[in-house]
C-alpha cells in the first residue's frame, strides 16, 4: 500500500514538474534571440540597412529582419515608395504553428516615424512590429493565412515576399539599397587581397528613366558602408530632368556564436 502511494505521489511530482517546464518554454519570447552579438557575422543575412541622405541629419530605415533562436525570421520590413514619393516601411510579422507558418501579418508604417524607432527593432523580449499603431500606420493589409513560396530562413525570399504585396507601394519608387542583387556591374574595382568591391558603377534601365549609381565601399568589423551618388534622367510632360541624390547606407548583419563556415 505504500508502494503504491508513494508511486502515485511521484507521479503526481513528475506531472507537476513537466507542467511548469512547458508553462516555461512558452512563456520564452521569440524575442529573446539576440542577434547583433556574437563571435561571427553571416554576411549574406543582413539584420539592418539604414541610409544617411546629404543635408539630412537622421538616419532613415532602409529595412530589418529579426531571427528566432532557431534561424527563422519572425520579423521583416523594407521601405517602399508611391507615385508621389511618399515612403512607407513595409513590415511582416510571421506567426508559426510548430514548424510550419501559420500565418503573416502586414502592415505600413509611415517611414519617417518607423525610423525614429529602429533602436527598438532588437530589443529583447518585443515586437517591433506591435510598436506601431493608430495614426502611425498607412495601410493594414489582410492577414495571409496561407503564404506561398516564402522561405523564412532567406532575406532574398522575404524580398521576393515583400515585392509580391505592390499594390500601389514599390520598392521601385524608394531609394535603391538592394545592390547585392546585381549579377554584373557596369564598372567594379576590388582589392587585391580579399577580392572585396572597393569601388562599382551600375546603370539602371528598369524604371521610367535611367538612374546611374556609382559606389564606394568601406569595410568595419560589424558592418559595411557603401557611399553612393545616383543620378537619374527621364522625361516628364514632355520636358527631360536630371535629379541628383548623395547618400551612405549602413548594413549590420546577423551576428551568431556558430561559425557560418561550419561546428562551433
Amino acid at each position: 500500500m505504500k508502494t503504491k502511494v508513494l508511486s502515485l505521489i511521484i507521479s503526481a511530482l513528475a506531472i507537476i514538474l513537466s507542467y511548469g517546464a512547458i508553462n516555461n518554454l512558452s512563456a520564452q519570447s521569440l524575442y529573446d534571440a539576440d542577434n547583433t552579438s556574437g563571435k561571427y557575422l553571416y554576411m549574406s543575412k543582413p539584420i539592418l540597412i539604414t541610409a544617411k541622405f546629404e543635408g539630412d541629419e537622421e538616419e532613415t530605415l532602409g529595412e530589418y529582419c529579426r531571427y528566432d533562436a532557431q534561424g527563422r525570421i519572425i520579423e521583416y520590413g523594407c521601405i517602399t515608395g508611391q507615385f508621389d514619393y511618399e515612403s512607407y516601411i513595409r513590415m511582416f510579422k510571421i506567426h508559426y504553428n510548430g514548424e510550419k507558418i501559420d500565418s503573416v501579418q502586414c502592415k505600413e508604417v509611415y517611414y519617417g516615424i518607423a525610423s525614429q524607432k529602429t533602436d527598438m527593432i532588437f530589443k529583447e523580449g518585443i515586437s517591433f512590429y506591435d510598436q506601431f499603431s493608430g495614426n502611425d500606420i498607412g495601410f493594414i493589409l489582410d492577414t495571409d493565412k496561407a503564404p506561398k513560396n516564402l522561405d523564412t530562413k532567406s532575406i532574398a525570399s522575404m524580398r521576393a515576399y515583400a515585392d509580391s504585396k505592390n499594390d500601389i507601394l514599390v520598392r521601385e519608387f524608394a531609394w535603391m539599397y538592394d545592390f547585392d542583387s546585381i549579377k554584373k556591374w557596369n564598372k567594379e574595382k576590388r582589392d587585391k587581397k580579399n577580392k572585396l568591391l572597393i569601388y562599382s558603377e551600375f546603370v539602371d534601365y528598369s524604371g521610367e528613366g535611367v538612374s546611374t549609381y556609382k559606389i564606394n565601399y568601406s569595410y568595419a568589423i560589424d558592418h559595411n558602408t557603401k557611399s553612393i551618388n545616383c543620378i537619374q534622367r527621364g522625361e516628364f510632360d514632355g520636358e527631360e530632368y536630371e535629379n541628383e541624390r548623395n547618400y551612405t547606407i549602413t548594413e549590420k548583419y546577423l551576428s551568431t556564436d556558430v561559425d557560418p563556415r561550419g561546428g562551433k
